[in-house]
């Protein structure tokens, strides 16, 4: 039978022994349990990004949608008449999807309820932080999507590398079909910018440094740099999730060689 000085007698034994019941981790099992933490990372961090860049396109959704009720709601107080698609440039034809003349980017701002809504939530931080994003002298301001309304004489020829053309809404009543709101899949290799705020993990940006050690760069459009697609809007309020290989390619400028995705 054992006692409790037995016990006692064999512990004390067993610790000038070096033994103990309470062995740690050695090397090999750490270096395991490591091992198996980093390939668990490896298998859910893709899917964490994937997940929260869905989440994004439904916010992104859902500002195209409020955007569009903003021109809408506008064209009821001006017999009909959408927010004018015109810069602040002294030559009317000077115009560009995705910048808005002083004026209709304050009213657009007065009926959305703030400018948040005019920016795919993914190109947000860019427009708010980066310079040259937003203000552009003479011109007005860069928002975060192609806004097709209120433009003239549209459809603007087709130059390469465009391979369609399109038609801007002027009326809240025209066709209900046409698109008056599309995220800002955009390139312009003179301004030496190509981005497209839904990749697979998020937005991507290609700028200068980009272009000056990439000699196809200048031959780029948003699909070659990951663009997976983006929101459509069109004038019945609808808005749409377009994958990228059934995009065309259009001008993003009556007048100089920048091109969007739609």
């Amino acid at each position: 039978m054992t006692t409790a000085v037995d016990r006692l007698q064999r512990q004390g034994r067993d610790n000038r022994s070096g033994r103990s019941d309470d062995r740690g981790f050695t090397l090999i099992e750490l270096l395991v349990v490591i091992a198996i933490i980093a390939i668990l990372a490896a298998l859910l961090l893709p899917a964490l990004a994937s997940a929260k860049e869905r989440a994004r396109r439904a916010a992104c959704q859902s500002n195209a949608r409020q955007f569009i009720i903003a021109a809408q709601t506008y064209a009821v107080d001006f017999q009909d008449w959408l927010p004018r698609g015109l810069t602040d440039a002294f030559d009317p034809d000077d115009t560009h999807t995705p910048i808005l003349s002083t004026n209709s980017r304050a009213l657009l701002i007065q009926y959305s309820g703030g400018i948040d809504v005019l920016d795919c939530p993914n190109l947000a931080p860019s427009f708010r932080t980066k310079r040259d994003w937003r203000v552009h002298e003479g011109f007005g301001f860069a928002i975060g999507y192609h806004y097709l309304g209120g433009h003239t004489n549209t459809p603007w020829a087709m130059v390469s590398p465009a391979n369609a053309t399109w038609l801007s809404p002027q009326r809240s009543s025209e066709d209900p079909t046409l698109v008056l709101v599309a995220d800002l899949n955009v390139f312009c290799h003179p301004y030496l910018r190509n981005l497209t705020p839904h990749a697979a993990a998020g937005p991507v940006v290609r700028e200068d440094a980009y272009y000056e050690t990439n000699d196809n760069a200048p031959n780029e459009t948003c699909a070659d740099i990951g663009a997976r697609g983006g929101n459509v809007g069109r004038l019945d309020g609808s808005v749409a999730w377009k994958d990228i290989r059934a995009m065309r390619i259009y001008r993003a400028s009556q007048k100089y060689d920048t091109y969007g995705m739609w």
